[in-house]
C-alpha cells in the first residue's frame, strides 16, 4: 500500500481512470435490463472518461491560477441553477483569456 501513496497525484489519477473504463467496458459487455444495474453502469459510463481527460490534462490544469479554482465551482453552481447565465459566462471567460497578461519566459 505504501508504493500507492508514493506514486503522484497524475498517475494515481491515470490508474484510477483505466480501471473506472475497464470495469466500464466490463459492465457494459454484461448489460442486464435490472434498473439497479443500470446507474452504476451509466456513472461508470460518465466518469471514466472525465477522469482520463483530467489525467491528459494535467499539466495545463497546473497552470491555472488559484483564485479560478476558487470562483469555477461558484460559478457552476450559479450556471446549474440559471442556465442563461451560459451565454454571459462563456463569452466572458473566453474574453478574460485573451486579455490577461501572459507571464514572461525567462
Amino acid at each position: 500500500m505504501d508504493f500507492w501513496f508514493r506514486l503522484s497525484l497524475q498517475k494515481r489519477l491515470g490508474i484510477i481512470a483505466i480501471i473506472l473504463l475497464i470495469i466500464a467496458v466490463i459492465s457494459i459487455a454484461l448489460w442486464t435490463n435490472d434498473p439497479a444495474h443500470n446507474r452504476p453502469v451509466a456513472s461508470l459510463i460518465r466518469l471514466s472518461p472525465i477522469l482520463f481527460l483530467l489525467w491528459l490534462a494535467w499539466a495545463d490544469l497546473r497552470k491555472v491560477p488559484f483564485w479560478a479554482w476558487l470562483v469555477m465551482p461558484v460559478v457552476i453552481i450559479l450556471c446549474a441553477f440559471k442556465p442563461k447565465l451560459w451565454f454571459v459566462v462563456i463569452p466572458f471567460t473566453f474574453f478574460a483569456l485573451f486579455v490577461m497578461p501572459k507571464k514572461k519566459k525567462k
